[in-house]
């Protein structure tokens, strides 16, 4: 019986639906794409503030090294160096960390730590091993990304800074801008800059220095409230120089340190006064400080005389050693002991030395204790003849000598009036 074309069944028809969303496999680039985005990101947020330093030198930096200092911190690194398009001079680009972008201001100073080890700065002497590094000191000025940086470690701040003009005649090259002005060892202020001065007029070549001195750090007693601090400063200086203050070239430490100013009061100082004649007050200077004021010591000494008292000294010496009379009674001595020992020994315990041999070796010792006196005497007389008296250890000697004659008549005495104690002990 043949089907109905109603029983008939039905064809499965297939249908393919497109979602609006790509498939999984798309995730992972996707995903790849946003890890570095979010690096490219951070790398640019860690990156910081670039900013540019122009130093006289390298001295010893090294690029991503070389470390950015502010307050003690660690704020940046030297991301690159550069030779300036001048050939004299060096350019440091900086990475600086973005939180302290408010330092940076047009009169920020930077400062190549450990450039230049000294002696006076202990701190700057571990750059011989770790390198030298950066320090921001921050000012209150505009914005800024280029600065001009110095060598040597930065200065205390001053308060209030007024300035003077020093000039020397003397060499004056080694003092450094930073270098500290002194005032019995207190530091009252900072050189700001050294050049070297010529008047082909009078044919005069000197150093031109000039320094900022601090009001508040002199504490002057007396400051009228109304009055400013220079004006003070001036007025209070101006009768410092005029009892003696002068200004001196010195080094600290002597000979091997950094080259300072120092302010002292001159007893010895021809009259000088305060000039105001020029730009800046001048404070009067004196010369010869450092290595010439020591020589200048020195040739004030009595060398002659000194090496004439050597001479003597030394000469005294050879004749008390070389006396044929000290020489004598030593020997005598050592004979007279010897003889006695070997008494001892060859008669003790079995039969009492005789009489006459104690008595013989007593007298021997007499005579010996009195010629070591006589030595002794005579030696004195000697020393005392010369040009100079005897130094302490001579003294010392012939002091031994006279108590070893006493010593010696000490013992011929008690064989004197005990030979038995040869036998017996004592």
């Amino acid at each position: 019986m043949a089907e109905s074309a109603d029983t008939q069944p039905r064809r499965t028809v297939s249908e393919v639906r497109r979602s609006r969303w790509p498939g999984w496999i798309w995730g992972v680039p996707v995903a790849a794409i946003g890890i570095v985005v979010w690096l490219l990101i951070r790398a640019f947020s860690d990156r910081g503030i670039d900013a540019t330093v122009v130093f006289e030198d390298a001295a010893g930096m090294k690029e991503g090294d070389t470390e950015v200092m502010f307050r003690g911190m660690k704020v940046g690194t030297v991301r690159r160096l550069t030779l300036d398009p001048d050939g004299v001079h060096v350019i440091a680009e900086l990475n600086i960390d973005h939180r302290v972008q408010q330092y940076l201001r047009s009169d920020s100073e930077f400062y190549l730590k450990g450039a230049q080890p000294s002696f006076s700065d202990p701190a700057s002497l571990k750059s011989i091993v770790a390198g030298p590094s950066i320090v921001l000191v921050s000012g209150q000025g505009k914005p800024a990304r280029h600065f001009n940086g110095r060598l040597g470690s930065p200065p205390e701040r001053l308060t209030v800074s007024v300035p003077y003009v020093l000039h020397f005649s003397t060499s004056g090259g080694e003092l450094k801008p930073g270098a500290p002005v002194k005032l019995l060892g207190f530091t009252v202020g900072e050189v700001a800059n050294v050049q070297l001065t010529t008047d082909p007029v009078d044919g005069k070549v000197s150093t031109a220095v000039l320094v900022m001195l601090d009001p508040t750090r002199f504490h002057i007693q007396g400051a009228p409230e109304q009055q400013d601090s220079g004006t003070h400063m001036n007025t209070a200086l101006g009768h410092l120089v005029q009892h003696g203050l002068r200004a001196r070239l010195t080094q600290a430490p002597p000979v091997v340190g950094s080259g300072e100013i120092t302010l002292a009061m001159e007893p010895e100082a021809a009259p000088g006064r305060l000039q105001a004649t020029g730009p800046h007050p001048e404070i009067p200077v004196q010369e010869g400080g450092g290595l010439d004021r020591l020589f200048a010591q020195a040739g004030q000494l009595p060398l002659a005389e000194i090496g004439e008292n050597i001479r003597a000294t030394t000469a005294q010496l050879k004749t008390l050693t070389s006396s044929p009379q000290l020489e004598h009674s030593i020997d005598r001595l050592d004979s007279a002991l010897a003889a006695l020992d070997k008494m001892v020994h060859d008669s003790a315990p079995q039969v009492a030395p005789t009489l006459q041999s104690v008595h013989q070796t007593v007298e021997d010792l007499r005579k010996t204790a009195s010629e070591i006196d006589a030595t002794a005497v005579a030696a004195r007389r000697t020393v005392s003849a010369g040009p100079t008296s005897a130094n302490g250890n001579l003294q010392d000697s012939l002091r031994e000598l006279t108590d070893a004659a006493r010593a010696v008549r000490s013992l011929a005495n008690d064989l004197d009036q005990h030979p038995e104690s040869l036998v017996r002990g004592r």
